[in-house]
């Protein structure tokens, strides 16, 4: 099999902490070295440019792979539809980016934190190193990670305690609107349906619907947690604006 053909393929198998998914997970943390980098050698204008150029290629990834899919006639509307909050987050990327915007930024922070680091620590994936399925698999959610840290302190907009209760709400909402899809349509967005088939951090929350009941819960943990770092940052900031 060619390299193209491997790229097309989508008969590759993905472990879970295998190789291929350590190996994913080792350039997601030097892409994270590389933006650190940029973060505190990059002036405004750069961090700007920076910010709107990888907006722009997640948007390009998620339009290309799911082109990719069209083609090839693999693209199914239960599961291929770019409306899970990493897809979506992707495709809007542009919009979302474009200009520093503190409150938005912050809701895209806590679900993206809470969402997309577990969603790389235990990925839903079925398909391996090299198909196209693979690389957006990573690049969008690696991306996300890159983008929403990169914009936070590139441009000193911290989250806020109030914007964990408004990113509860903008959730809740988001999920009853696709509770009504997945009905629709009898697909399984944002896993409201039922559990993902491989494992995940769901599989410990009991049955349905009991695990989305306590996911929720959970939620409100995590995005607590990570909002810990910025209580110190936002101390260790003060003298500087005063």
């Amino acid at each position: 099999m060619t390299l193209w053909q491997q790229f097309l393929s989508i008969e590759i198998e993905f472990h879970s902490f295998g190789p291929q998914h350590l190996g994913a997970l080792t350039v997601f943390a030097l892409c994270m070295l590389a933006t650190v980098w940029c973060i505190r050698n990059f002036d405004e204008r750069q961090n700007l440019l920076f910010s709107r150029r990888v907006s722009i290629f997640l948007m390009i990834t998620v339009v290309v792979f799911s082109a990719i899919k069209i083609y090839f006639n693999r693209f199914n509307l239960l599961i291929d539809l770019p409306i899970s909050l990493c897809n979506l987050f992707a495709i809007l990327a542009p919009l979302l980016f474009w200009r520093p915007n503190q409150r938005r930024l912050e809701v895209i922070y806590f679900l993206v934190m809470a969402g997309t680091i577990q969603a790389m620590l235990t990925p839903d994936l079925y398909v391996g190193f090299p198909s196209n399925e693979f690389f957006k698999y990573w690049i969008v959610h690696g991306g996300l990670v890159v983008l929403v840290i990169h914009n936070i302190f590139a441009f000193q907009m911290y989250p806020r305690l109030k914007g964990i209760l408004i990113t509860f709400g903008w959730v809740n909402v988001y999920s009853l609107a696709l509770y009504g899809l997945n009905l629709l349509m009898g697909a399984n967005y944002l896993y409201l349906m039922h559990k993902p088939g491989n494992a995940s951090i769901l599989d410990l929350l009991g049955p349905w619907p009991l695990y989305i009941l306590v996911g929720e819960l959970l939620a409100m943990v995590f995005f607590a947690l990570f909002y810990l770092p910025f209580i110190f940052i936002k101390k260790t900031d003060q003298p500087t604006k005063a």
